[in-house]
């Protein structure tokens, strides 16, 4: 499809897109596909359509911008009535080179209009007297003339009535609760996201964690599992839902114009009106310009002719030109009383209900902000977690992380902690920054946990109750499955493994082997009983069978004290 950008807020990112048939769509510049074009008002573009909402948008070639006050009569009186544009407009924006403006170009064209030649009648028995290079250039201008039923085709197309009220179609009310209807079936439909455990603030996340999804699936194309396709695809359809409330929920004058004015028929009517109404005003003006040009030239070329044959065929020529001049200006001001009674009537509408949707609004606004919040957090939580247990077993993105020296688990973390160390605090900007606090919020989130792993249920509870009374702040996590305890580790963080001797399915040498297949970072260990043989893992502590479990939970407190502190030393340097 084709359309043109009919506001656009580079602050943001947001925009709206006017089709041909008069169809406002909203669009992010997450959706813009063209690296040599930046979306800007008046650019005409093409898109694909996907659930009522432009993708894939580039501009189209030979796209001209609107220039400021461009299709407006010259009235510095009247506001404009696009609020939008007229935001836009106070945008800082690239110096461009203006258009040339029709009427130029029709006066420049006049001689191309017509091949063939006019023949004017030539005096008899009379001198052709020499002429000037101007008085042959004004009559090369008016042998190909246009005709005056060409001028006067605005002129004589008769007005539509005028309308004395605007009815309303749809009441405040309404109109509120349509809005927000389509925004509660979104929530609706994805309630089951509730249920997820953990949340990522998308709020924070959303730009880094699309910079990982794109790259990670550009590097193991593999990841990108069917799954995994319509987790994204459903996050960036409910951001699109949110990024609409929100841009509405910020500009309440938007939200009245979108969900309240565009609902009243009438006063669309009205408002096409005005639009069509300016048109015919610029292309009259175009014309009193031209019509006052040949008009002076013709009285000039009367006034050397009353002599000849050609007195009495100019002079009609004038006559219908002072016609059509009269005809035009009375019709322009015609025109432009009528532009202003209907602005008048648009901006009283307008008023009339306005307050009372803006209360609206913002009070149906409060109810559901809470809960895009939470369903988008949900949503971001699981696209991120899916998506790196998927590169946790990619050999591409295990070979890129080794080559590329990032070093820790396959995390959103590690990927940024990596990222951010070509930064220094000089070369920061402003987005950068915000980089670093979503660093700092996911290392808020990440817990580092002491995982105790062994045979008896009785056991394992008696080395955590022993590790909360010895110190409430260490996170411990335990198991009587080995299979289960894998699981686990690979997705949190383990600082201090305490291990049996002796385990229900396996052997302590095979569970370690299996660690560190699956699970990449290090931990301190902890083994109760006699020392495995397996020596790829060093041996933090050996403890006796019959050690007591307060003994343990101190152990346990003071490896996990020095795992912490190596962390933010290697965080530090």
């Amino acid at each position: 499809m084709n359309g043109k950008i009919l506001f656009f807020n580079a602050n943001d990112g947001n925009g709206i897109i006017i089709t041909a048939d008069k169809q406002k769509l909203n669009f992010t510049v997450q959706e813009w596909d063209d690296f040599e074009v930046m979306p800007s008002l008046g650019l005409e573009v093409g898109f694909s359509l996907n659930e009522e909402a432009p993708t894939n948008i580039t501009a189209l070639e030979n796209s001209t911008h609107l220039q400021e006050n461009e299709y407006l009569p010259e009235d510095e009186d009247e506001p404009q009535q696009d609020e939008p544009q007229q935001e836009q407009q106070e945008e800082p924006q690239e110096a461009e080179e203006e258009p040339t403006p029709d009427f130029i170009e029709e006066e420049t064209a006049t001689h191309h209009l017509y091949e063939e030649e006019v023949v004017k009648p030539q005096p008899k028995n009379l001198e052709t007297p020499t002429k000037t290079q101007e008085e042959e250039q004004k009559e090369e201008f008016f042998k190909e003339e246009p005709e005056i039923t060409e001028i006067l085709e605005d002129v004589e197309e008769e007005l539509p009535p005028r309308e004395e009220s605007v009815t309303v179609t749809m009441n405040v009310h309404r109109a509120v609760d349509n809005y927000f209807q389509v925004i509660e079936e979104n929530i609706e439909r994805r309630k089951f996201y509730r249920k997820v455990e953990g949340r990522l603030d998308y709020l924070l996340i959303r730009r880094f964690l699309w910079t990982i999804f794109n790259n990670l699936c550009e590097i193991d194309l593999h990841i990108l599992t069917p799954q995994l396709k319509t987790l994204a695809t459903d996050l960036r359809a409910m951001a699109r839902v949110y990024d609409d409330f929100t841009r509405k929920t910020r500009q309440p004058k938007l939200a009245y114009e979108e969900v309240f004015l565009s609902c009243q028929a009438e006063y669309m009517k009205i408002k096409e009106g005005t639009e069509l109404t300016v048109e015919r005003i610029q292309k009259l003006k175009n014309n009193e310009k031209y019509v006052g040009s040949v008009r002076k030239i013709k009285k000039e070329l009367l006034e050397k002719t009353i002599d000849t044959e050609e007195f009495s065929v100019l002079k009609d020529e004038l006559k219908s030109l002072n016609g059509a001049y009269v005809d035009t200006v009375h019709m322009m001001a015609e025109l432009d009383e009528r532009y202003k009674h209907d602005m008048k009537l648009l901006k009283e509408f307008e008023k009339e209900y306005r307050d009372d949707f803006y209360a609206l609004f913002s009070n149906a606004a409060k109810k559901y902000k809470s809960d895009f919040i939470d369903i988008l957090s949900a949503q971001a939580y699981l696209l991120d977690e899916k998506l790196w247990n998927k590169a946790k077993v990619s050999k591409a993105v295990k070979s890129h992380f080794q080559k590329s020296s990032i070093v820790g688990e396959f995390n959103t973390r590690t990927y940024l902690k990596y990222y951010l160390k070509s930064f220094t605090s000089d070369n920061m900007s402003e987005e950068t920054k915000k980089l670093s606090d979503l660093y700092d919020y996911l290392c808020s989130l990440h817990k580092e946990y002491a995982l105790i792993v062994v045979k008896d249920p009785q056991d394992a509870m008696e080395y955590e109750s022993s590790v909360r009374v010895v110190d409430k702040s260490i996170h411990t996590s335990i198991f009587v499955d080995e299979k289960k305890a894998l699981q686990w580790a690979i997705k949190n963080s383990v600082k201090v493994l305490v291990l049996e001797d002796r385990l229900t399915h396996m052997s302590v040498d095979t569970f370690l082997k299996n660690y560190k297949k699956h699970v990449l970072s290090i931990p301190s260990i902890i083994i109760i009983g006699e020392k495995p043989k397996i020596n790829d893992y060093s041996i933090t502590k050996l403890l006796k069978q019959n050690t007591s479990s307060l003994l343990i939970a101190r152990n346990i407190q003071e490896l996990y004290y020095e795992e912490i502190k190596k962390s933010q030393e290697k965080k530090d340097s």
